[in-house]
């Protein structure tokens, strides 16, 4: 009987052991379990915000995701350049935009969700205009609540740099303004000397008419010339434009042939140019390169009408085949803040020149710059202004034959 109830202690012991190891193994398997479980939340979560910041990355704008207590949580590259070295992520939005209207415009959505779409400038100084090379730039803001739980909700912002397009609209609008002045004068001039000339005894007085016949054809040719720069920098820039005609001429004719065209505008202001440039054979567009270096040099007079400018040419032929020409004259200069601007299409630097009114379209040295790139080459401009203004041509020689004017 003793034996019967030891043994069957024995049973029992043997059996406690087995479930107690049975059940250390089933709580090691689910702790396991429980970790590999997490471990694979973990990376999926990983695995689903790299997903999100690739797909943000991707975005061509600034994007920022901001909570509902006003901070950075979320932002793409694009925004991260903008703010270069600063660390921004989870700060607060008046901690991290400078400039009151972007922060007004978050807040505004907080407050009261609703989609909004702005325009908005920033000044040189901010942030959002490190681009804009001095200048203030201007972004569109399209601003989105959204709920993400169930009393919260974020805002979700992009920022697009629409800079270019108001520039451009700017631009066209200073165009239409300058070329219907242009055109609005002479042909104001003509139309009135017409009417006198078509009066009873208009042309009685010889000298008179006379007079005013010298005067209308001089405001003509202006006109004439005014369309002949809008109809080439079109063809210039045209996709389908025609390939150049190339050809050899000498440097030295064509500079004197300019300065020959001018003579009257230089004796009239008392000027000076210089043609130091050697007897060198270019090849290239006889026609375009005329239109170069008539430009330049027309320029440089037109911007000096107020006191006796001197102007220099001279060219070098480089030994790796370039060919430098530069044209420099002591004149009034270009502020350092236009210098970036000047081959822009339309653009006019007279506004900065106090009384001094400048006549033209603000096409000549956009068409100067095509001209040159049509053979290979490049134009710069350095200024100092009241001492000396220097453009630069570096063009192949000779270019490539029957390059197309590309635009």
């Amino acid at each position: 009987m003793i034996f019967l109830i030891s043994a069957c202690a024995l049973f029992l012991l043997i059996a406690l052991i087995r479930t107690r190891s049975r059940l250390a193994t089933s709580e090691s398997q689910n702790l396991r379990l429980q970790q590999d479980s997490e471990a694979l939340i973990t990376r999926f979560e990983e695995g689903h915000q790299r997903e999100i910041k690739r797909l943000l990355d991707a975005l061509p704008y600034a994007f920022f995701s901001i909570n509902a207590q006003g901070k950075i949580i979320r932002l793409n590259q694009n925004a991260h350049e903008i703010f270069g070295e600063r660390n921004i992520l989870n700060r607060s939005i008046r901690q991290v935009f400078f400039d009151a209207p972007i922060v007004e415009e978050i807040e505004k959505v907080l407050n009261s969700p609703g989609k909004r779409i702005q325009q908005l400038s920033f000044p040189a100084d901010s942030a959002f205009s490190k681009k804009s090379n001095k200048k203030e730039s201007h972004w569109e803001l399209a601003l989105h609540p959204v709920s993400i739980e169930r009393d919260s909700i974020e805002v979700q912002v992009m920022m697009r740099d629409i800079s270019a397009n108001i520039e451009t609209d700017q631009i066209r609008q200073d165009f239409v303004a300058n070329a219907s002045h242009e055109l609005r004068t002479p042909l104001a001039i003509i139309s009135g000397y017409l009417e006198n000339l078509t009066e009873e005894d208009g042309l009685s007085n010889e000298a008179i008419a006379k007079k005013m016949l010298t005067v209308m054809e001089r405001h003509v040719v202006r006109i004439n010339h005014i369309v002949e720069e809008m109809l080439l920098i079109s063809k210039l820039e045209s996709a389908k434009a025609a390939p150049l005609k190339i050809s050899t001429f000498s440097l030295a004719d064509c500079l004197n042939d300019i300065i020959e065209r001018l003579e009257l505008v230089i004796e009239k202001q008392k000027a000076q140019v210089l043609n130091r440039a050697p007897a060198l054979q270019m090849s290239g567009d006889l026609f375009y390169w005329t239109q170069i270096l008539f430009n330049l040099i027309e320029n440089a007079l037109k911007q000096n009408t107020q006191s006796p400018v001197t102007i220099l040419i001279t060219a070098d032929q480089k030994e790796s085949g370039m060919i430098e020409i530069k044209v420099s004259d002591n004149g009034i200069g270009i502020p350092s803040s236009d210098l970036p601007f000047i081959f822009k299409r339309f653009f006019r630097v007279e506004k900065h020149h106090s009384r001094n009114q400048v006549k033209g379209t603000g096409l000549g040295l956009s068409i100067v710059k095509r001209a040159v790139e049509a053979h290979g080459g490049q134009i710069s401009a350095r200024s100092t202004p009241g001492l000396e203004t220097t453009f630069v041509i570096k063009a192949p020689q000779p270019p490539i034959c029957d390059s197309p004017l590309s635009p």
